[in-house]
């Protein structure tokens, strides 16, 4: 009996013998802030006994154990993570993995990290994506730099220069996202100043002035799609290209199948194609709107909604006198008056812009030609039998917009004008 036990006591020591303290990975080091950072590491090696304890530990000196600050890992498993916080901003931090089972602790290799320097954050202005009679909507900027523990960010505005967080304003959220939001309620034919802001515990910063003028009025098609309108001289225009499929009377206008089709053989074909042939592409239709046969634009039933027309050659020419007459340059007609940065060229802001949107064109044999051709816009102004009249504007910067003559079954764009009351 006694021979017995003498021979278990020696080989579980025998066992015991072969048992090593485990070993893990040096950890890798993610998502450090100010204050905080976030570790990972792995057991390379249980050393031949279940693991009683893992996790980090850390120092400003060098070779930190658990003496030192530690923490736990959550949970034992072949990896294993945890965030070391309450971290002083703009240091420097030695950190290592442990592990623990019957034969003793391991500590990995020490790793070094330096947290961030708490500094005021910057911000990127967002891009203004549309702006309406009453409402702009703005996508994208945001965070800029590595600058952590934002409070909150966001767009404020006012009627003055150099908005602040007292002015109207719009928060975002504390994350680093976009600055993607639609700030409505505004007044029309109105000069507003928005600004990007955003705030740590050091204060808060600004991006550069972003000067919008709000369009003058509003005009609904027959589908529900609301444009801007800008007053011009003494007209009042669309601010965009229409995109409707129907006339007035609610009837719907077909497009050719294959969007392609060569309609050269055709008399007075009425069609209407979404930009590019792209139907399903909304947000490219709202841009650029939708290409009509001169006989679409012109039909009885009336492509533009009551109380607008499509506009004569004389009133097109009334405008571009307005605009500038032979010195029209296609680069003035093209551009946005209405969004400017901090230095708005027309303080006055008495006018907005027609932005011709450079939208392309359908052929009659059905190509569709992009924008790097420029836009035409058909007038109600018949120029011969064969063709109507149409105003052009390419994307050169020098070229003068005026008037041309065209082929009626050429897909063109359509701008509606505003009845003019009578007296």
């Amino acid at each position: 009996m006694i021979i017995t036990e003498v021979l278990i006591l020696l080989l579980m020591a025998s066992c015991d013998y072969y048992i090593r303290p485990p070993c893990t990975s040096s950890p890798s080091i993610s998502y450090v802030s100010t204050i905080e950072a976030t570790v990972k590491s792995y057991i390379i090696s249980d050393g031949g006994a279940d693991i009683k304890e893992c996790g980090f530990c850390w120092n400003t000196s060098g070779h930190p154990t658990k003496a030192d600050f530690y923490i736990e890992a959550d949970e034992l498993g072949e990896t294993f993570s945890g965030k070391l916080k309450d971290l002083s901003n703009g240091t420097k931090y030695f950190v290592r993995s442990y592990a623990i089972n019957k034969a003793g602790i391991y500590y990995g290799e020490v790793r070094i990290f330096t947290t961030q320097i708490n500094k005021l954050p910057s911000v990127n202005s967002p891009y203004v994506s549309n702006v309406s009679h009453n409402s702009v909507k703005f996508t994208g900027g945001g965070i800029i730099d590595n600058t952590y523990n934002i409070i909150f960010k966001g767009i404020c505005w006012s009627t003055s220069k150099n908005p602040t967080t007292d002015d109207q304003k719009v928060d975002l959220g504390s994350d680093f996202g976009s600055l993607f939001c639609t700030i409505e309620g505004l007044s029309p034919a109105t000069v507003y100043y928005f600004r990007a802001y955003a705030a740590n515990v050091l204060g808060t910063t600004y991006g550069k002035n972003m000067v919008i003028r709000t369009y003058d009025g509003y005009m609904t098609d027959y589908e529900g799609h609301v444009y801007g309108t800008v007053s011009l001289g003494d007209q009042e225009w669309m601010n965009r290209n229409l995109e409707t499929k129907y006339f007035s009377n609610g009837e719907k206008i077909i497009t050719t199948n294959p969007p392609t089709l060569n309609i050269e053989q055709e008399d007075k074909p009425v069609y209407q194609w979404a930009y590019a042939y792209s139907e399903e592409t909304l947000h490219l239709i709202e841009d650029y709107g939708r290409a009509y046969t001169w006989y679409t634009a012109t039909d009885s039933r009336k492509l533009c909604p009551a109380g607008w027309h499509l506009p004569s050659l004389n009133e097109w020419n009334e405008l571009l006198t307005h605009m500038g007459g032979d010195t029209l340059t296609y680069r003035d007609f093209r551009s946005f008056f209405n969004y400017q940065w901090d230095s708005w060229l027309n303080t006055g802001a008495t006018e907005g812009s027609f932005e011709a949107q450079m939208a392309g064109f359908r052929d009659i044999n059905g190509q569709y030609m992009n924008g790097n051709y420029g836009t035409f816009w058909w007038s109600v102004t018949e120029a011969s039998s064969e063709n109507g009249s149409a105003v052009y504007c390419g994307t050169a910067d020098n070229g003068i917009v005026k008037p041309t003559e065209k082929n009626k079954k050429y897909g063109y764009s359509v701008r509606c004008v505003k009845d003019r009351k009578s007296l």
